[in-house]
């Protein structure tokens, strides 16, 4: 397949960016930062890849970046960073996003410095600028630089771009930190997380769902998110009574299903409403 000329005169101004650099790339794995890989480990210099293990993010996330970074052959190191340490992130303020930026980010900064890199590149996409990004203001404060917004890429490009090399994230769904699930002011905890891990984890598994939020709101309710043309898969007597099973096993008192289905960012509703 072709790339549309529009696209395909962006990735050539990308591919420009990465030639003759030394690139480390905040790598997690999913399409956005998959892409930036690949074309980095083929055009620029040399590339590194760093990706952050925590609480935040589920091992199936961890193994998918390592065997990305094996198959095409990218060096790849994996960082183990705690955010549950830091009181202010804890207390889950809405600027969160911003104070775990910051942490990954200067860790980051202080590898490219020791190992002698030029840039560090992030995933973020035009699309980011619609919805209420605060790390992107710590990217722009630790020097950060994501190519995929200078040059005007949005995420159906990138989809198209990563089709085009046959990068199998391609299709990949969307990903966002555990923390994200969890209102805003709500505390954080690592209880939650690995209560919202595993529901998440049991939903994919029992029902074939690939796009999915559990959201975990005060009082242990689960707010379930799914595409709505996926509702009609748990919403018959056998799936409500095996969720309703599994989720209180986990922990939850009372499970709930949105009717405005999946959608990215939905935590930040309330913001937009002030």
């Amino acid at each position: 397949m072709d790339l549309k000329k529009e696209t395909k005169s962006k990735l050539e101004k990308l591919i420009d960016f990465l030639k003759n650099k030394k690139v480390i790339v905040a790598f997690s794995g999913g399409v956005d930062s998959s892409l930036l890989a690949f074309l980095s480990k083929k055009y620029a210099k040399e590339t590194l890849l760093l990706t952050v293990k925590s609480q935040l993010y589920s091992k199936e996330e961890i193994d998918e970046a390592k065997e990305f970074a094996t198959k095409y052959d990218i060096p790849h190191m994996i960082l183990e960073n705690n955010p549950l340490i830091d009181e202010n992130f804890i207390k889950n303020p809405i600027n969160r996003c911003y104070l775990c930026k910051m942490n990954n980010f200067t860790l980051f900064n202080n590898i490219k410095e020791e190992k002698g890199y030029d840039i560090v590149i992030d995933g973020s996409n035009m699309n980011d600028l619609g919805d209420y990004r605060p790390g992107l203001d710590a990217l722009k404060e630790l020097n950060v630089l994501s190519p995929l917004i200078r040059f005007k890429i949005y995420k159906d490009e990138i989809r198209e771009i990563s089709n085009y090399f046959g990068l199998e994230t391609s299709s990949k769904p969307s990903g966002a930190c555990f923390a994200s699930r969890i209102p805003y002011h709500q505390i954080i905890n690592e209880t939650k997380l690995e209560m919202i891990e595993k529901a998440e984890r049991f939903l994919k598994q029992s029902f074939g769902l690939k796009q999915l939020r559990v959201r975990f709101h005060d009082e242990k309710i689960a707010r379930i998110e799914i595409p709505k043309d996926q509702i009609p898969k748990i919403i018959n007597e056998h799936s409500i009574k095996i969720i309703v099973e599994k989720f209180k096993e986990i922990g939850f008192l009372y499970i709930t299903l949105d009717l405005e289905g999946f959608r990215s960012g939905s935590m930040n509703e309330v913001l937009m409403k002030k």
